[in-house]
């Protein structure tokens, strides 16, 4: 990278990350105002880019928003050039100053003569991507001065609670890792191109979200997306984990993406023998006790090696809280993407603010509301199972219904989507024992009352599928010889 003249640092100035040491001297008594990393320098050369060169605000819109210039009148500068080339003109000094003279920015950003200044310099554009990282590395210094001072306050408050410090701690650092060049401010310019490149992925692709593979789920939801909360919920015995299981590894398997299995029942040898016996489509029982044919050794070995190149993650004593699972699952995330994570599950968790007053009610809709935040902030779809009331086995018909929701109606209203397991064999010893029902009972952007026909391959603990659908309302008997089992 090329040195900048002398004549150039006596019109816009050295670094002053070096200038900003606060005295040491004996005989300065004043308490000297802490300053923060800010290259003007870079800034400046930066802006001096965009004002000259056509393309060069193409390659640097998306990496820099205004906060990230620590030089206040550079800041509106870049406002005002990020407004001209929202509005199609050309971004030269002529359109910039009309844009801050019109925003009253101009003399706060010095006067025209200072944009005049930076459009006449042409020694810069071929260190633009330089620039635009010295100004994000300054720019992420500032942001984690401010996010230690934050925590180095609350941490010595009186009333400072650790966990909770901790835990504001880690947010606000995974916040930086996150969003480094995002603003929380979306300009309906931005918003709609957004908008319309997320419509063209969803043309040029089947799925908006991550398969499930099951094709028929996929077709009603369009994948499992992000910022979803999707609650799997089931009596005990339909199996509910099988499911989830089959789910997590799909998605590791299709995406290779990180898919975190959070498990409250069983252990994590427990989950990989049904995750091997479900691959194989082989006995489980028979697995568990080491009964493996000859002939299945080399199928055990090519799908034992294929599960352990998933990028699938098992924690068999989770944090019960959601604050922990927070912390957890941000940790996680920046080791690498998540795809999805899976909770088995809900009512095995705990509320952060567990109290004599608190109800179970009350908790369980703290956690629900709790994990549909994370889906938000990691923007993942987090697959939570749930149990169902008892009530429904006095009932009749014993297909579960929203209503059935174990201890909080605040399950179903947190949950983008809501789907239950159902094998009528488990009350009805007369029914096939092979045919299950996966049903769509909620779905917030898309149609739901749907049940989606399964073969449940017992010995192997899995679901297969059968390629059908049919309204939810089709009554119990009509159910077999509607789904063709």
């Amino acid at each position: 990278m090329s040195h900048p003249p002398e004549s150039l640092i006596a019109r816009f100035g050295r670094t002053r990350t070096v200038l900003f040491m606060p005295s040491t001297s004996p005989s300065d008594k004043k308490p000297q105002t802490p300053f923060v990393p800010v290259d003007e320098l870079a800034e400046s050369s930066l802006l001096a880019a965009l004002l000259t060169s056509a393309g060069a605000f193409n390659d640097v819109s998306e990496l820099l928003v205004a906060d990230d210039f620590g030089h206040p009148p550079y800041a509106l500068i870049y406002d005002a050039i990020f407004a001209v080339d929202q509005a199609e003109k050309p971004i030269d000094a002529v359109t910039v100053i009309d844009e801050l003279r019109r925003r009253k920015h101009l003399q706060k950003a010095g006067g025209p003569s200072v944009i005049l200044d930076l459009a006449a310099r042409t020694d810069i554009l071929s260190n633009v991507v330089a620039y635009v990282d010295i100004v994000r590395g300054k720019s992420m210094l500032r942001r984690l001065l401010n996010a230690g001072r934050t925590i180095a306050g609350e941490a010595i408050a009186p009333e400072a609670a650790p966990d909770e410090v901790l835990e504001r701690a880690e947010g606000l650092i995974y916040e930086l890792g996150a969003n480094q060049a995002v603003s929380s401010l979306t300009a309906m310019p931005q918003a709609i191109a957004k908008t319309l490149e997320e419509l063209a992925k969803v043309r040029s692709k089947a799925l908006l979200g991550h398969p499930s593979g099951f094709a028929e789920l996929d077709q009603l939801t369009s994948g499992f997306q992000g910022g979803q909360l999707i609650t799997l919920a089931a009596r005990p015995g339909m199996g509910k984990s099988a499911l989830a299981m089959q789910l997590a590894a799909h998605i590791a398997q299709t995406t290779g993406l990180q898919v975190p299995f959070l498990s409250f029942e069983m252990s994590t040898t427990e989950l990989v023998m049904r995750l091997i016996s479900a691959q194989l489509g082989y006995d489980l029982h028979k697995l568990r006790q080491g009964d493996i044919p000859p002939g299945l050794d080399r199928d055990l070995s090519l799908t034992t090696s294929a599960i352990s190149q998933m990028s699938l993650f098992i924690d068999d004593t989770p944090p019960t809280t959601v604050s922990g699972v927070r912390s957890a699952m941000r940790r996680q995330a920046r080791r690498g993407q998540i795809g999805a994570i899976v909770i088995d599950y809900l009512q095995l968790m705990e509320g952060d603010r567990r109290s004599k007053d608190q109800n179970r009610t009350q908790e369980v809709s703290e956690i629900s509301r709790g994990l549909k935040r994370l889906a938000s902030e990691l923007d993942v779809p987090i697959i939570a199972l749930s149990q169902l009331n008892r009530q429904l086995e006095t009932r009749p018909n014993k297909r579960p219904m929203l209503a059935d929701l174990r201890e909080s109606g605040s399950i179903e209203q947190d949950s983008s989507l809501v789907l239950f397991l159902y094998r009528d064999f488990v009350y009805n010893p007369q029914a096939d024992p092979r045919q299950a029902e996966l049903i769509l009972a909620k779905q917030r952007n898309g149609p739901s009352g749907i049940s989606i026909p399964l073969i449940w391959d017992a010995p192997a603990a899995r679901y297969l599928p059968t390629g059908k659908t049919y309204p939810n309302s089709v009554s119990p008997q009509a159910i077999e010889s509607h789904s063709g089992f």
